[in-house]
């Protein structure tokens, strides 16, 4: 049997025109179809999986440390939490979408290669996932509307709004690095099962 790499390659030499189909669009195709997806394929989107979360994570880390580190009600932190936040979080927000995505991606695949004959314990370890994926980005959503809401405060209100809104947008980025830990040791419990 010919490997879908291969097939690929088959038909870009040959002739696609004949088929009216691209051999871009023959190998997307032939990928999606495959009842049986190369382990390359499956590591890669694995591996995207695992360094989004793990990017995820560190971003949070990152603007916590920041955040205790730097001193409330100064132009430093006004500037952590009017400049720095906003970017931080597009970052988070980024890295959730990828996690969403390879996560359904990397369940399709899984369910595949097992015939979706899941395991009781994968079942538990996999809903854990996604109820903290869900914890996870109500907690991002809990910090983009706090770092919203002070961006639209003006003058005066803003600089006494900054240290309380940057001590909630630490806590709930806290919690967000704390959630992704154990769904990290999750994804590590689910790539040995």
């Amino acid at each position: 049997m010919l490997r879908v790499h291969d097939s690929c390659a088959a038909l870009s030499r040959g002739n696609s025109r004949a088929t009216g189909v691209s051999a871009r669009s023959h190998c997307a195709l032939e990928l999606l179809m495959n009842p049986r997806p190369s382990m390359e394929l499956r590591n890669t989107i694995l591996w995207i999986h695992a360094l989004a979360g793990g990017a995820w994570v560190t971003a949070c880390v990152c603007f916590v440390i920041a955040g205790l580190a730097i001193a409330a009600g100064s132009e430093e932190q006004m500037n952590f939490a009017l400049r720095a936040a906003p970017r931080i979080d597009g970052f988070n927000v980024a890295a959730a979408i990828i996690v969403l995505a390879t996560g359904g991606f990397n369940l399709a695949l899984a369910g595949v290669a097992r015939g979706f004959n899941f395991s009781a314990q994968f079942g538990i370890i996999l809903a854990v996932k996604v109820l903290l994926f869900i914890a996870m980005t109500l907690a991002l959503g809990r910090a983009l509307s706090i770092t919203t809401t002070l961006r639209a405060v003006a003058g005066h209100s803003r600089a006494a709004a900054v240290p309380v809104a940057t001590t909630r947008t630490v806590r709930w980025h806290g919690a967000v690095a704390a959630m992704g830990a154990i769904a990290l040791l999750c994804g590590l419990w689910l790539m040995g099962s």
